[in-house]
C-alpha cells in the first residue's frame, strides 16, 4: 500500500518548511535511508532521508514551495500501485509573492512578472500542470510570452490584423527576447530597431533573422553612445532569505535599544600567555578572548535572570538553564549553534564545543538540534577588526550581545598614562520585555568578570 511521506518537524517551534530540492525523481526506486528531499527550516536546510524503500509514486511537493507541518509532500510505495487522487496541499507563500489559486510556483511568478509576461497564461509542465520556472524562461527566450495586461487594456487586435505597437504600449523591460538579442549582438545589429512580430511587439529571434537574411537591420550603436550598466542579480535563497525574513519580522515588530560598555581585557590576555601551552598539552585547546566572553556571559546571566529571556506569545519566557547561541560566520550566511548548559561548563569545555559547532557548521553538518533552544545569543565581529556594532535581536530572544574589536590603548590610571587591552561590549535588547536599568547592570557584572577573570577558572 502506497505511503504518504509528510513534512515532519524538526523542531518544537516549527510549523512551515520550504522544500528546496528533491534528490530523487518520480517514478525512481529509492532505498529506506536514502537521501530524499532537502527541507528549508527557519534555521537550516535539513537533507531528509526516505523512511522507507520503494518506488516514489508521486512527488506533490514542489520546489521553492513552502508547506505545513503534517502536509503530504510524496507517495512512496510499490511500482505499479494507485495514488489517491486527494489534492496535494497548496504551497503556502506571501500574497506578494503569489495570489491565491495561482498555477506559478512563486519562483516562477516572479521571473515572470520582471519581465512583463502573463504567467498563468503558459502552459504547465510542473507536478498536477504547475507552472515552473523553467516554463517561464522558456517563454522568455523563445519570446512566446503573453505580455501582462494593463487593468484597463483593450483586448488584442484579431489574428488578420498586423501587430500595432508604440512605446507606450509595450510592456516593461526589454522589447527584444533574450534569444533574439544575442543574436543579433553576434551580427552587430540593432535589434530594438526592428519591427517585431512577437506577442505585444516583441522582437523574435525569427524577426532578428529575416533582417540579417535581408540585409535590411541597422548597425548596433557604439558602446559610448548607448552606455549600459551591469548588475548581477542574486536572488535571496536558503540561509540568507531566512535570515532576511526572521530579521526583518523581528525589527518590525521589536523596539531595539543598544547599551555599550568599554571594558579592559588585559588581564585576560596575560591569563592566556601563561596558561595557552598548558591548556593545550592537557586539553588540545587554549581558550580565546570570545571563549572568556561566553563564559562569563553564561555567569552573568545566572545573577539577571530577565535577560535569559524570550517573548513568546505576549509573555516573556524566563530559562533556569544557559543556552548561549554563538554566531558563526559561514559562506551561506550567518548561522547560531547553541551551546547548552553554558552556565554549567568550565572555560576549556566552552571553547572544545564551540570549536567543534564552527567546523561542523563550514562543513555544512550542523543538525536541527545544534539550533534549537538558544536562551541568548553573542556574536563577535573583532575578529574582522569591528570595534563595536549594534546586533539585531535573534528572535524570540530578548537580548543579543555584540563584541568588538580588542585593542592596545593609552588610558589613564590615576595620574599616570598605560597601555590596557581595550575592547566594547554592545547589548541589545528587547524594550518590550525588559528595560535599560537591568541590562545597564548586567553589563556592569559582565564587565567585572572579564576584568577579574581568575574567577571563570575552574
Amino acid at each position: 500500500m502506497a505511503v504518504q511521506f509528510r513534512l515532519a518537524a524538526f523542531g518544537h517551534t516549527m510549523e512551515t518548511g520550504r522544500v528546496v530540492e528533491w534528490h530523487i525523481a518520480e517514478g525512481s526506486r529509492i532505498e529506506e535511508g536514502e537521501p530524499l528531499v532537502s527541507i528549508e527550516t527557519d534555521k537550516t536546510v535539513v537533507e531528509v532521508e526516505s523512511p522507507i524503500s520503494g518506488v516514489v509514486l508521486r512527488i506533490v511537493g514542489e520546489a521553492d514551495g513552502e508547506y505545513d507541518v503534517g502536509d503530504t509532500l510524496a507517495w512512496i510505495g510499490e511500482e505499479g500501485e494507485e495514488v489517491p487522487d486527494a489534492p496535494a496541499a497548496p504551497p503556502k507563500t506571501p500574497a506578494a509573492d503569489q495570489p491565491a489559486e495561482s498555477r506559478a510556483t512563486p519562483v516562477a511568478l516572479r521571473l515572470a512578472q520582471r519581465h512583463g509576461i502573463d504567467a498563468e497564461a503558459l502552459a504547465g509542465t510542473g507536478p498536477g500542470g504547475r507552472i515552473t520556472k523553467e516554463d517561464v524562461q522558456k517563454a522568455i527566450d523563445e519570446g512566446t510570452g503573453t505580455p501582462v495586461k494593463a487593468a484597463d487594456e483593450k483586448p488584442a487586435a484579431s489574428p488578420a490584423e498586423p501587430p500595432k505597437t508604440s512605446t507606450a504600449d509595450r510592456p516593461s523591460g526589454s522589447r527584444v527576447t533574450p534569444v533574439a538579442q544575442r543574436l543579433a549582438e553576434r551580427h552587430n545589429i540593432d535589434a530594438g530597431s526592428l519591427a517585431g512580430t512577437g506577442p505585444g511587439g516583441r522582437v523574435t529571434k525569427e524577426d532578428v533573422q529575416r533582417a540579417i537574411d535581408t540585409g535590411a537591420a541597422s548597425p548596433a550603436k557604439p558602446a559610448e553612445e548607448t552606455p549600459t550598466s551591469e548588475v548581477e542579480v542574486v536572488p535571496l535563497s536558503g540561509i540568507r532569505r531566512t535570515t532576511a525574513a526572521r530579521l526583518g519580522e523581528i525589527w518590525s515588530q521589536a523596539p531595539h535599544v543598544t547599551e555599550g560598555i568599554e571594558v579592559d581585557f588585559s588581564a585576560i590576555l596575560n591569563l592566556r600567555s601563561v596558561n595557552e601551552e598548558a591548556w593545550r598539552q592537557s586539553h588540545g585547546v587554549a581558550p580565546s578572548i570570545n571563549d572568556f566572553v561566553l563564559k562569563a556571559t553564561a555567569e552573568a546571566l545566572k545573577l539577571h535572570p530577565q535577560l535569559n529571556a524570550a517573548l513568546i506569545d505576549g509573555a516573556v519566557h524566563q530559562y533556569r538553564e544557559v543556552n548561549l547561541g554563538v554566531a558563526v560566520d559561514i559562506p551561506d550566511g550567518l548561522v547560531v549553534p547553541v551551546i547548552r548548559g553554558a552556565d554549567a561548563l568550565g572555560i576549556v569545555e566552552i571553547a572544545t564545543q564551540v570549536r567543534s559547532l564552527a567546523e561542523r557548521a563550514r562543513e555544512g553538518k550542523l543538525r536541527v538540534d545544534d539550533y534549537a533552544d538558544g536562551t541568548f545569543t553573542v556574536t563577535n565581529l573583532g575578529g574582522l577588526g569591528v570595534d563595536w556594532f549594534t546586533p539585531v535581536l535573534n528572535p524570540p530572544q530578548c537580548a543579543i550581545l555584540g563584541v568588538g574589536r580588542v585593542r592596545r590603548v593609552a588610558v589613564f590610571a590615576g595620574e599616570s598614562i598605560v597601555a590596557r587591552d581595550i575592547g566594547t561590549l554592545v547589548l541589545t535588547f528587547d524594550h518590550r520585555a525588559i528595560d535599560g536599568a537591568p541590562c545597564a547592570r548586567f553589563l556592569g557584572e559582565l564587565k567585572g568578570l572579564i576584568e577579574a577573570p581568575e574567577g571563570l577558572l575552574p
